[in-house]
């Protein structure tokens, strides 16, 4: 009870909602909840630095490609291509390039059935190139999910041991990371990439994010080519393509591996983001020996930056704050884009959704409360006016008049003649039966002419015309409410007559004058009603109307704002309340009907 008790005090629920967005945000970072989000903005990050603000490789990465034309040149299987391999490596000896990686499916055991020293070639070529150029032999996966063995000869032969090439994906299945310890394939070899970049002098790479933002499209040099230049003996383009260079030889071909990237990488592909995986290898190598691979920024620095946008929360909702939360993400998300262009990766995601959601949860907040406020005005309003004023006010088109305010109206006053000496001489239930069915009829006048009602009290009735809702002629609102009275006491009548019941005569009694209205009671009931001594003085007024016979008796200024239309009569001076005054007498037509 206590707790219900203290959600009804404004400090505390708002305080409540503080906290319930900082929860939040906690949740959101420490179970990676934006992650998805953050991916998105970092592949759009990524593509926009590829286009336009690409940092470009002197000596960038050469892919010696194994095409379908390759294929279509040479009939033999691929694990047949010694001879052909044992080409190339030749090529490269001649070429001289700084590090050859092999990003190819090796022969896993030897061809002994072949003719005599048909692999000899192969290894022997593979120690010729070794003994001068570093050679990393790639380990690819077998359909078991283990790593492939490589035929031991050929493993021999370089100085360097197999490296894995195998890529560990996000949860999306796209590779943006190099983190062997996500793949626990990778736990007891160095990888192909980071084996290539210990040998030309970038020890200790580390883990993180892929720059898809260093160097152009990647392209390749067709491998049938490389072996026509080295049939040529083609000397000066070996050494022009691949001299103190990092080549890399893999399969380009629709046979080839595809891996998911954030960004399209090969030329002859611009609009695909599935590329072979050798390219993938060349991206992630391009990374480790341009600027580094790309760094995350600490966890605890996430968690803060969360935790501000949380703050979203303070203050009103408004056209500021939806600016606010408009303006931030791109700022934000600039700030971002230039941290990746320096190395730096800042998640996106947990901020934005924090920020989002407390945006979200104080626009709430608020609504509940409008509607709070909407349901307490209702509740205060609804028995004193029509259904339709009553909308109006909580719309806000019409001024409630909470705190008082002082209005002109015209008050009507209403009650049963000789009323106390009919409830001695009937039972209590026929009494209260009547007074509710009389009150019914009566409040149906005043809301159907825009009144409201103030209290009832006995048989009397008491409303007032012009407030809450401003009206044109609040004179003229009153009267045709008066005439509806009588017209309603009238068929009252009759169904009394028809149980056998006295019927009753109404006395009605109309005055303007300025008066306060406002709310008035405790905080567990208030009344809407008016003050000042024009209600008094239109209470006095009704005794005219028993003494001169009148059912509707008004002051001179209800009389003159109708222009003494429709049957007004000039009663006399009259003393009222201690003031004597002219009193109009009123029939009205459609009695006569």
């Amino acid at each position: 009870m206590e707790i219900l008790e203290r959600l009804q005090e404004p400090r505390f629920r708002w305080l409540l909602g503080l906290t319930s967005c900082m929860l939040v945000t906690l949740v959101l970072v420490f179970f990676q909840s934006g992650d998805r989000l953050s991916r998105k903005i970092l592949d759009w990050q990524f593509n926009l630095l590829q286009q336009r603000a690409v940092t470009p490789l002197q000596n960038d990465v050469v892919i010696v490609g194994i095409d379908e034309d390759s294929f279509k040149n040479f009939q033999e299987p691929f694990e047949l291509w010694h001879p052909y391999l044992a080409n190339f490596l030749q090529a490269m000896k001649v070429a001289k390039p700084t590090v050859v990686g092999l990003d190819i499916v090796l022969p896993e055991r030897s061809y002994q059935f072949m003719p005599p020293r048909y692999e000899d070639g192969f290894v022997q070529a593979l120690k010729e190139l070794g003994a001068q150029t570093p050679v990393i032999l790639a380990r690819k996966l077998s359909p078991e999910g283990t790593l492939r063995p490589i035929n031991e000869p050929l493993v021999k032969a370089v100085a360097d041991a197999p490296a894995s090439v195998t890529l560990c994906l996000e949860v999306d299945g796209v590779a943006r990371r190099f983190d062997p310890n996500r793949c626990t394939v990778n736990a007891q070899a160095t990888t192909f990439a980071e084996m290539l970049a210990f040998k030309l002098g970038f020890e200790h790479p580390g883990v993180g994010l892929v720059d898809f933002g260093v160097g152009q499209k990647l392209d390749f040099i067709p491998f049938s080519q490389v072996l026509d230049w080295q049939e040529k003996r083609d000397i000066k383009r070996l050494i022009n393509n691949f001299s103190g260079r990092t080549v890399l030889l893999g399969i380009v071909s629709a046979r080839a591996e595809k891996v998911s990237v954030p960004v399209p990488l090969a030329v002859w592909s611009p609009m695909d983001k599935r590329v072979p995986e050798v390219l993938v290898q060349a991206q992630i190598l391009r990374s480790m020996v341009g600027r580094g691979l790309i760094r995350q920024i600490p966890t605890w620095a996430t968690v803060s930056l969360s935790l501000l946008a949380a703050l979203l929360w303070l203050g009103r909702t408004g056209w500021l704050k939806l600016g606010l939360l408009v303006v931030s993400p791109i700022v934000l998300w600039l700030l971002a884009t230039w941290l990746l262009g320096s190395g730096i990766y800042m998640p996106l995601g947990a901020i934005l959704l924090s920020g989002l959601f407390a945006f979200l949860a104080r626009l709430g907040y608020e609504s509940l409360q409008q509607l709070q406020g909407r349901k307490g005005l209702r509740d205060l309003f609804d028995d004193y006016v029509s259904r339709e004023v009553l909308n109006e006010i909580v719309k806000g088109k019409i001024d409630s008049s909470l705190s008082g305010e002082r209005v002109r109206v015209c008050l009507l006053y209403v009650r049963i003649k000789d009323f106390s000496g009919r409830v001695e001489e009937e039972t209590p239930q026929m009494s209260i039966a009547l007074l509710n069915e009389y009150f019914s009829e009566m409040a149906i006048a005043v809301h159907q002419h825009q009144g409201t009602l103030d209290k009832f009290v006995g048989s009397e009735l008491f409303a007032f015309f012009g407030a809450p809702k401003m009206l044109e002629c609040p004179e003229r609102s009153a009267l045709e409410a008066a005439q509806e009275m009588l017209l309603r006491q009238r068929e009252l009548n009759r169904r009394l007559q028809e149980s056998g019941m006295a019927v009753i005569d109404i006395e009605i009694a109309s005055h303007v004058g300025m008066v306060v209205v406002g709310h008035v009671g405790t905080s567990s009931r208030k009344e809407y009603t008016a003050l000042g001594p024009d209600v008094s003085f239109v209470k006095s007024l009704v005794e005219v109307a028993g003494v001169e016979a009148c059912s509707v008796v008004c002051s001179a200024g209800v009389a003159e704002a109708v222009k003494l239309a429709g049957g007004i009569t000039d009663v006399g001076e009259r003393v009222v309340d201690g003031v004597t005054l002219h009193v109009y007498g009123w029939s009205p037509p459609l009695l006569g009907k």
